[in-house]
Parts: structure tokens; C-alpha cells; sequence
């Protein structure tokens, strides 16, 4: 058993991510990149299901996208027909980092703090250093 991580994005955001990962963490042969062109003849669900039908049978997949509502997302709600597959969106490098960093299956509970954490790494760095800045300068 083995984590499948597949990052699907319009344009080349996908490959980009998978590069800098492949960066900070090193080479891994379980995260495949897919990117979505206006004028793709080959058709990302295509290529993604080619991927998914070499797998392990028993491998969990993680599908990564880059936004909920958009035509890269929506194609691949179509293999959520499959259980051993789960979809996330909204991907970040905090999210692919989290989940290509766990060897063994990931628990539900273990997947939402993953995920949370991800939604906590996005942060305004004007605020954060405006109200510190207030903090440190009632002091004086």
C-alpha cells in the first residue's frame, strides 16, 4: 500500500508545485503532476486514469487541484467513483507537503489537520506585521 498523490491544475501550476516539493523534500515516485491547456488534445481525465490504472489496486489516491468550481475540478469529481480515491482542492505547498510527507495511510482525522494546517499557513503579512509592530511599540 502506498499514498498516490496526482496535482491537476489549469496551465502549468501542477508541474510547478511538484518541482518545488521535489526541492524541499526530494525526488518521490508517488506524486505525478497533470496540467489542463485550453486547446489539450490528450484530455487531463485521459492521462489521470492511465496514471490511476497502473497503480496498486490497494494504493490510496490523493487528487490535488488548484480551485473548486473549476473545469479541472469538476472533471475529476467524475472518478470519485472510485474508493480509494479522495479529492482536495484549493491546493497549496503546505497541503502537497503535508500529505506527501506521511508514509502510511492517512487517517480522516490526520487529513483534516493537514488540511487545516494548510488553510493556516495563508496569511496577510501586512497585518501580521502592522499589529506587531502596535504590539512592540506600546512598550516604549
Amino acid at each position: 500500500m502506498m499514498n498516490q498523490i496526482l496535482l491537476a491544475s489549469h496551465g502549468e501550476l501542477a508541474k510547478g508545485m511538484l518541482q518545488t516539493v521535489s526541492m524541499l523534500i526530494g525526488e518521490l515516485d508517488n506524486i505525478h503532476a497533470f496540467s489542463s491547456y485550453r486547446d489539450d488534445e490528450a484530455g487531463l481525465l485521459y492521462q489521470m486514469n492511465e496514471k490511476i490504472n497502473s497503480f496498486n489496486k490497494n494504493d490510496k489516491i490523493y487528487i490535488l487541484s488548484d480551485i473548486f468550481g473549476g473545469s479541472v475540478n469538476n472533471e475529476i469529481l467524475t472518478l470519485l467513483n472510485k474508493p480509494n480515491i479522495t479529492l482536495i482542492t484549493g491546493m497549496n505547498l503546505m497541503l502537497v507537503v503535508g500529505i506527501a510527507t506521511q508514509a502510511e495511510r492517512i487517517s480522516d482525522d490526520e487529513l483534516a489537520r493537514i488540511i487545516q494546517e494548510s488553510q493556516q499557513g495563508i496569511i496577510n503579512c501586512n497585518t501580521l506585521l502592522e499589529k506587531n509592530t502596535n504590539t512592540e511599540g506600546d512598550d516604549l
